[in-house]
């Protein structure tokens, strides 16, 4: 069944801020048909009558027919169609009081990308209350909002030097970036049967019911866990609307969350700047499996302390060169500090640090013993420890940092057994099945009664490859037959083959095949078509 598209018309006299609109977002990757817009007001009247479209912009000031008078006659003969009208600055207070007397929509010239995405989205919202298709235009609004504003956070465009929505004040207000980690999405999603789109409007739903609807929400698409708020609140306001948030999300989901809100900017090309902040903010949060909510207000940690000695770091090197699994597990746990870092109260920053401290030296040695070869396997070993210290889970953590050891460093090579063949077998069949949930050495040994350490070499040994890359290949594998169906974006590929972060899935998706995931799709779809 072909899907319903909806028709957008935009009518201006200037000619420059047509085309502007026809090129601000991909419309038809949201079965959006933009219309060819209307250059005054009566080409605006004979194009609605025409073709009738769902939504409809204009400008205020519009000739031959008023932006006013044609909103009237739509108003009159086409109450369905959503509309927009435009004013500049001089005319806001106008247009606000005096004509729309708070029942109509307004945006403010110069229209930024970030209020038309608010428009289209609180049109089709609007929409979705008076058809059948309810289900498929939320869905569609909330993926829209994601993908544009989450590429808005990660790269540098032109913006409009102000912040003022469709309700905000017209004068240079200062917006709050609040950063929603959690945790342990992973766990949270095996409710949803790994339905991440309706996950993900479900949790921006809950935070809109709490932030109110002036605010911005939206899922950042490269890093699943990551929900953005942009907001004009006070700081008491915050505190207690974050405070309540975590309260209602624990209750919920039972999650774990870092609520960070950061400072104020006042220029939208500032944004990214105050998601990275948020982020260096994260890195200040104890590293405990519990909620926790950080301020800019508060005085923050701008240090880490340093737990690789020099004695640490010969010791190691040491332990390496013997191939002592048991010395090296040691001196990395329990010698670093590392073990009681819960304890000690380290910060997530601390951690991080001091684990990627350890595998610098261990890569190194690797380097050094194998040269090139082994490096790329080590790699994808170490990034994947990497991204278990997001989940603030210290058992997890150190379970994965003895796995990593064991691949990285295996014992001399043993006969292998035909019962140890035999539970490979079931192993990989294990991996077929479940390529995308969570696994590691250590759960697969104890799944299988068997040694992490004799695991991990005899599937070394009869697949010719460590189990990690395997199950990484299988994912990559899985991705691929994914991406045949261009219907599902990149970032929901990711997320259906074990991956909740987009940009670490790039990053193992490009080590496989040598391209990342958007030139491969683009490459697949060219030799489709030819």
């Amino acid at each position: 069944m072909k899907k319903k598209t909806y028709k957008v018309l935009f009518a201006d006299d200037e000619y420059w801020t047509r085309e502007k609109m026809r090129s601000m977002i991909p419309w038809e990757t949201y079965d959006l048909d933009f219309l060819e817009p209307a250059a005054d007001g009566e080409d605006a009247w004979e194009k609605i009558n025409n073709y009738q479209p769902d939504i409809f912009i204009t400008d205020i000031n519009m000739p031959f027919l008023s932006g006013v008078e044609l909103l009237q006659r739509v108003k009159d003969k086409y109450p369905e169609i959503i509309t927009f009208v435009i004013s500049g600055y001089d005319d806001f207070d106008y247009v606000k009081n005096s004509f729309l007397s708070g029942t109509m929509n307004y945006l403010i010239k110069p229209i930024s990308k970030i209020d038309l995405i608010r428009a289209i989205v609180k049109a089709l919202e609007k929409i979705s209350a008076n058809e059948n298709q309810q289900t498929e235009l939320l869905k569609a609004s909330s993926i829209m909002q994601d993908r544009e504003y989450s590429q808005l956070i990660h790269k540098t465009e032109k913006w409009n030097n102000t912040f003022a929505g469709e309700r905000g004040s017209v004068k240079m207000q200062g917006v709050r970036l609040i950063l929603v980690k959690i945790h342990n999405l992973s766990d949270i999603i095996s409710t949803y049967e790994r339905n991440c789109e309706w996950l993900s409007y479900d949790i921006k739903n809950m935070i809109r019911q709490i932030f109110q609807e002036d605010d911005i929400i939206f899922n950042n698409i490269y890093r699943m866990n990551e929900y953005i708020i942009l907001t004009q609140k006070s700081e008491p306001e915050l505190l207690q609307l974050s405070e309540k948030l975590r309260v209602k999300a624990s209750a919920k989901y039972h999650t774990c969350m870092t609520i960070c809100v950061g400072s104020h900017f006042y220029a939208m090309e500032s944004l990214s700047m105050a998601y990275v902040e948020a982020i260096s903010m994260l890195m200040t949060r104890s590293y405990v499996y519990k909620d926790e909510i950080v301020t800019s207000f508060d005085e923050q940690a701008e240090k880490w302390n340093q737990h690789i000695s020099v004695e640490i770091d010969k010791q190691l090197k040491n332990a390496l060169g013997c191939g002592n699994q048991q010395k090296i597990k040691k001196i990395v746990l329990e010698m670093t500090g590392l073990c009681d870092c819960q304890e000690q109260q380290w910060s997530y920053l601390e951690v991080k640090q001091t684990v990627k401290q350890i595998f610098d030296i261990i890569l190194n040695y690797i380097f050094q013993e194998h040269g090139k070869v082994l490096v790329a396997d080590a790699e994808n070993v170490v990034e994947a420890v990497d991204k278990i210290i997001e989940t603030l889970n210290y058992d997890e953590l150190q379970r994965n940092i003895e796995d990593a050891i064991i691949y990285l460093l295996p014992p001399k090579a043993e006969t292998e057994t035909k019962s140890m063949k035999s539970i490979v077998q079931l192993v990989v069949e294990w991996i077929q099945e479940h390529y995308a949930e969570e696994m590691s050495l250590s759960v697969l040994a104890n799944k299988y009664h068997v040694d992490s350490s004799y695991l991990s070499k005899m599937f070394s040994q009869e697949m010719g490859e460590s189990l990690i890359l395997y199950i990484t290949n299988k994912r990559i594998e899985k991705a691929k037959e994914y991406m045949k169906n261009s219907e599902i974006s990149l970032a929901d590929v990711a997320f259906m083959v074990g991956y909740d972060d987009y940009t670490y899935f790039s990053r193992v998706f490009k080590k496989s095949t040598g391209m990342n995931p958007r030139n491969y799709r683009i490459e697949l779809q060219g030799e489709e078509e030819a």
